[in-house]
């Protein structure tokens, strides 16, 4: 299947590797197909929208930021997302990059089932983590 991206252009991607998030992610309720990308050369990764190619955003894995990242998963949200052991998941948290730094919000993460490729957006309730929070180094 080929897609049209926001930074990459015209892509091929497998359709085995769409992320459904059924309820969208908040702000961005109405598309719910995405796709991750690595961009090469960095520790960056792209949430691409399969249905419209400007939604787009930029993600980090936390621990290749914040060694003490911590977070804990409601039991409606394992059973939301069939989680069943923790190597099942993989976290992700969305950057914006500005012209004098760059911030992650950590308060929100992006968590995907690798095994049936369900996504959601979940808030921690955990008040030590930021929506801005300063990351130093990308590379």
């Amino acid at each position: 299947m080929i897609i049209e991206t926001k930074f990459f252009g015209q892509i091929e991607i497998d359709e085995k590797e769409i992320i459904h998030f059924e309820k969208g992610i908040p702000g961005l309720e109405e598309y719910k197909r995405f796709i991750i990308s690595k961009v090469e050369e960095a520790n960056i990764y792209c949430l691409q929208s399969i249905e419209e190619k400007n939604i787009a955003l930029l993600l980090i894995m936390p621990w290749d930021h914040v060694k003490d990242y911590e977070l804990e998963l409601s039991e409606d949200e394992i059973k939301e997302l069939d989680i069943k052991t923790h190597e099942d998941v993989l976290v992700y948290n969305v950057i914006t990059v500005r012209e004098d730094k760059i911030t992650a919000n950590l308060l929100a993460p992006i968590i995907i089932n690798v095994k049936n490729n369900k996504g959601k957006q979940i808030i921690l309730n955990d008040k030590k983590y930021s929506i801005r929070q300063e990351i130093k180094c990308l590379s």
